[in-house]
């Protein structure tokens, strides 16, 4: 059966690849003050991570910003902890088509909002997830640093964190490079 999967996911990076190789992103100037809504993707895979994400939302609700977040179900149900939260959709794999690509309604909605920013917190690069962030017309996209050919990433800014990977170093790397590119001095 793993072959099955590993040949759907290929058929997958191949939709992905056709569907957004026509269109060019416009990249802007990014200013992390003028950011108004944030979308963040998650693999919810270890809800131990749970706290820093709400520390992340909240962080950025106090800086008058907007957020919603995707996050990854491995199972068929969503933890307990997590329902209720009205910032928080979830895509499960019920809600995939049979290339691993997001079509629930949420994902739909998710991927076709016009963000201003798309934090993906995936180190398990979970296509799903990282299909989502290919197929977003978000002007900046941030992202762990785990591709093999960084070429083909969909991010702008990739953060590698320092051994296993660590959701708060991830955030806290992420948010100071974002505030740094973000002031004029040190635009490139």
């Amino acid at each position: 059966m793993e072959i099955l999967g590993n040949l759907r996911l290929k058929a997958g990076r191949m939709i992905i690849r056709r569907r957004t190789s026509p269109f060019r992103r416009i990249r802007k100037e990014f200013d992390l003050e003028k950011v108004r809504r944030v979308g963040i993707l998650w693999d919810a895979s270890s809800e131990k991570d749970f706290q820093h994400l709400a520390a992340l939302n909240k962080q950025l609700m106090q800086a008058g910003k907007s957020v919603e977040v995707l996050a990854w179900i491995p199972g068929k149900t969503v933890p307990d902890r997590l329902t209720g939260l009205t910032y928080m959709k979830f895509l499960k794999p019920a809600d995939l088509n049979w290339a691993f690509i997001p079509t629930s309604e949420d994902a739909r909605k998710f991927i076709s909002s016009d963000f201003d920013l798309i934090i993906d917190i995936n180190p398990g690069s979970v296509f799903p997830l990282t299909a989502a962030v290919f197929l977003s017309s978000s002007p900046m996209k941030v992202g762990p640093d785990m591709a093999t050919e960084p070429e083909k990433s969909p991010y702008d800014l990739m953060i590698r964190t320092p051994g296993p990977f660590s959701t708060a170093s991830f955030i806290e790397q992420a948010m100071l490079y974002l505030a740094m590119i973000s002031t004029p001095e040190t635009r490139a």
